[in-house]
């Protein structure tokens, strides 16, 4: 059996023979991108998404992008090559100008190609996020071929002149070593449909350039909120099943009673408390440079279902070192006042490991390091308020989809189908991990009948069907 803790790594990553423990995480396995140094002013990283894009598609192309070599706001640059008079260039740049910059003289995103340019700050929290973002979405072997057609795509050769032309002159990217995995994907459930999807919108370079953007936002809320559930149900979690996780829709109302506000933002919310006590204790478990294979709960599951008898005993007592060596490491906690919980009584080793996590969460809860322990989960809940929540008055936050967003994901689900049976379009809804209750569902069938893409059921109690909103 692999699985095992090197004990000295372990004293040695948390500082245990310093007298004093230091958490820190992202050295053995890379979770999640996050860090505990949160504050107010990273709100508007967050909400720049766009940048996370760009570092994303570089990441593909293997391209970096030197913000003091590429210029895209001199027109020049684009109409060097043009053979025409000093009145002519005048014209020729305010069409330009007209046609392809915004009002604050940026250059609207027309081409797939374009994505690679999206400029981004070198301290900006995106360029991390977009990392861990290709890691766990698209940076595997399955996803070779994705990224192969993505290339094509920013290859794309237009049949507009001016496009081409701008096109065939934009500045050049600086080539980049293509960088190897470095985040361990949990959710690989999420990881294959994102593909799936993706393949979808690549089809047409039009869509694949306007929808990009929103279908990674999306499925990063997919990603976390799916690790959040299935790491909060440690050995017995699935990573091939979707977890339930209800969406109230922007126009409706919601009341304590319905299953979308119980099984909503509110469940989800409290699988988020302790992500920084899972990644600590996964860390921890993975303290052990001989072993090139990272473990989350369901690997370590799999591992000691596998163990001999005396590799059990002796695995026992390795977790039982490190706990020990952990809470004797705490001092600035009174661990009397801790109450132990009997999880799995019927495996030694997994009520071990369970404890542990029990005793790093209380500890967090119960020191100064309990602002650190909140912040490492505000990156993910700031970028949910900016997207996929509503406050509902007394209610608090609730886990909102606007018929804008709806609309986009139920172009996901049918594809280039004509049509698609209501009934299956709900359970295509659900894969991507979109669950709505009975109330939410009448308000969908009676938005989609306004606007006139569902057939209804005829008197001999045919099925309704959704018809293709491309």
């Amino acid at each position: 059996m692999q699985f095992r803790i090197d004990e000295n790594k372990f004293k040695k990553d948390y500082g245990i023979d310093k007298g004093s423990v230091k958490h820190s995480t992202g050295k053995n396995i890379k979770l999640l991108p996050y860090t505990t140094k949160y504050e107010k002013k990273h709100k508007e990283q967050i909400e720049k998404f766009n940048y996370c894009i760009g570092e994303f598609c570089r990441l593909i192309y293997n391209k970096k992008l030197n913000s003091e070599d590429v210029k895209l706001d001199d027109i020049d640059l684009f109409i060097k090559e043009v053979d025409v008079n000093s009145n002519d260039k005048i014209a020729l740049k305010s069409i330009i100008r007209t046609l392809f910059f915004d009002e604050n003289g940026n250059m609207n995103t027309f081409h797939p190609k374009l994505l690679n340019y999206i400029n981004m700050p070198k301290s900006d929290y995106n360029l991390g996020l977009a990392k861990f973002l290709y890691d766990v979405l698209l940076n595997n072997e399955e996803g070779k071929k994705a990224k192969e057609k993505i290339i094509d795509c920013f290859n794309y050769k237009s049949d507009n002149a001016m496009e081409l032309l701008i096109l065939k002159n934009l500045p050049q990217l600086k080539e980049d070593k293509e960088g190897k995995s470095s985040y361990k994907c949990i959710c690989s459930n999420v990881s294959n449909l994102f593909k799936e999807d993706l393949d979808f919108i690549l089809n047409d370079p039009a869509l694949f350039t306007s929808e990009f953007e929103d279908l990674v936002k999306y499925y990063y809320f997919f990603y976390i909120s799916q690790f959040a559930i299935k790491i909060s149900n440690f050995f017995d979690a699935n990573r091939n099943i979707t977890e339930e996780v209800y969406f109230n829709l922007d126009w409706e109302t919601v009341s304590k009673s319905r299953t979308s506000y119980t099984m909503g933002w509110k469940m989800l919310e409290s699988n988020m408390k302790n992500l920084f006590t899972h990644v600590n204790i996964l860390e921890i478990l993975n303290a052990n440079d001989s072993i090139e294979k990272k473990y989350d709960y369901i690997d370590i599951n799999n591992a000691i279902e596998n163990c001999s008898g005396y590799e059990m005993a002796s695995l026992y007592q390795n977790i039982k070192n490190i706990k020990n060596e952990y809470i004797n490491a705490v001092d600035d906690v009174d661990w009397d006042d801790y109450i132990s919980v009997n999880k799995y009584s019927s495996n030694d080793i997994k009520q071990e490991i369970y404890d542990l996590f029990k005793r790093i969460d209380y500890q967090f809860i119960n020191s100064s390091r309990k602002k650190p322990y909140e912040s490492y989960r505000k990156w993910f809940e700031e970028y949910c308020k900016s997207n996929f929540l509503r406050r509902r008055g007394s209610l608090g936050y609730a886990l909102n989809i606007t018929q804008e967003r709806l609309l986009f994901i139920t172009k996901l689900c049918i594809k280039d189908k004509e049509k698609i049976k209501l009934k299956d379009l709900f359970e295509e809804y659900k894969r991507r991990g979109i669950y709505f209750d009975r109330d939410s569902q009448d308000k969908i069938v009676d938005l989609f009948e306004k606007l006139n893409i569902i057939e209804k059921k005829s008197d001999s109690g045919d099925a309704q069907y959704v018809r293709s909103i491309l």
